[in-house]
């Protein structure tokens, strides 16, 4: 026996098959297109992850971080052409705290439209992805250091062995006379027979306005002459074994224009010849580069505050009953440092005869031997000599005080940092 079927039955049917023809389809939408958007959301981070830290480092080298940006979601498929694709790059100031000094945190936005398969079906014909990234660039970032040699008054960076008095890297000898006040005496030497204080006298006492002790530092593991070596306050120790730091690079000071004489004053910059011409007696603060020897003689005077001595080429010789009063500029990148030789001059520094030196700064001629002799007199100041040897002889004295923020501190500069925030 056939059951006949109701045409309802039949139309139900119908819209039940179409129904889960929709629903099927609406599956086929989560998966295909759900994809076709997690796939173009990945793509659309990485794009904007690689451009936000191209952005960073083009932001630290001076360039257009912008155009960098740009250039690199293009090269991942996002142009900004206004339809499919948006791309927006802001930018805000790092939070202070969050860098050494300054810096800008870069964000990088992308805004994908994804045209949908078989989304339509179920009313999306489009669906959209929002993604960014954030960089830091920390700009570079410029301290103040501390004295080179920090903590020594006398240095020599000579390193080698020595041959006897004359190649020692620290002499003093004679009669002569240095009191040294918190500062230290030191040699790079692993020869301990560079150390020599034979003669004469050498006083090494505790800072006066503070509790730092002048000792003697040296890389050598033993040996030296210490017979006129005398401490007070618990100072004039011998440490042995010490490293230290290799001196510095060429500096680079650089001069502009010419120095020009007017009457008895001289203004700063180039210099060829013996230096000061003759009739000059001041110095206008301001840097001095010379190429020629620095000489005075019997009867001259100089003054000069503010200035920085760079000895190009050439030795430095003053003599006779000669007087000079010269100080360090007290700011700028060369605050603190008087009188510099390059590492290329290797020439005789030499203070003779008797006169009086009233000198403060820093006195920098790493690879030029430096020689105080004769019966002069180098006045009671804040000075550090850092010298390839230096010694002391005959009738001389000195008085030098030791004060970090009166001598040159060469500036320390950190790098600039990027990083990607999120």
């Amino acid at each position: 026996m056939f059951l006949k079927k109701n045409r309802a039955e039949r139309g139900q049917a119908i819209v039940l098959i179409a129904l889960a023809i929709v629903g099927l389809v609406g599956f086929t939408a989560l998966s295909i297109d759900g994809g076709l958007v997690f796939s173009d959301r990945r793509q659309a981070q990485n794009a904007v992850d690689t451009a936000a830290m191209a952005a960073a480092l083009a932001k630290i080298r001076g360039n257009d971080f912008s155009s960098t940006a740009l250039a690199l979601t293009v090269a991942n498929g996002y142009d900004n052409n206004g339809t499919s694709n948006i791309v927006a790059i802001t930018t805000a100031s790092t939070p202070t705290g969050e860098c050494p000094d300054t810096g800008t945190d870069i964000t990088v936005t992308i805004t994908s439209n994804i045209d949908t398969v078989f989304a339509p079906v179920v009313g999306r014909e489009q669906m959209t992805n929002i993604v960014s990234a954030t960089s830091r660039a920390c700009d570079v970032h410029t301290v103040g250091g501390s004295p080179l040699y920090n903590g020594s008054s006398v240095f020599a960076t000579k390193s080698g062995t020595c041959n006897g008095a004359n190649g020692s890297s620290i002499l003093v000898s004679g009669s002569s006379h240095v009191q040294i006040w918190g500062g230290n005496m030191g040699s790079a030497s692993t020869d301990g027979s560079c150390l020599r204080f034979q003669g004469g006298e050498a006083q090494l006492k505790k800072e006066e306005s503070g509790t730092a002790c002048a000792d003697v530092i040296t890389a050598a593991s033993s040996g030296g002459t210490f017979t006129n070596l005398k401490g007070e306050d618990g100072c004039g120790n011998v440490n042995y074994g010490q490293t230290f730091d290799a001196p510095p690079a060429d500096l680079g000071i650089t001069c502009t224009g010419t120095a020009t004489k007017t009457g008895s004053s001289m203004s700063p910059g180039n210099y060829t010849g013996t230096f000061p011409p003759s009739g000059v007696e001041t110095l206008s603060s301001g840097t001095y580069c010379i190429n020629g020897d620095f000489q005075m003689n019997g009867g001259d005077k100089l003054t000069a505050t503010g200035v920085t001595i760079v000895m190009n080429t050439g030795r430095i010789q003053w003599n006779g009953n000669m007087e000079m009063d010269i100080s360090a500029p007290t700011s700028g990148p060369y605050a603190g440092l008087v009188v510099y030789a390059p590492p290329s001059n290797t020439s005789q520094m030499t203070i003779n005869g008797n006169g009086n030196v009233d000198m403060s700064g820093t006195f920098l001629a790493q690879n030029a031997p430096c020689d105080y002799v004769g019966s002069g007199q180098l006045q009671k100041q804040y000075m550090q000599f850092v010298c390839y040897t230096w010694q002391m002889n005959g009738n001389a004295q000195a008085e030098i005080m030791w004060d970090a923020s009166k001598l040159y501190s060469p500036e320390l500069t950190e790098a600039p940092v990027i990083s990607l925030l999120h």
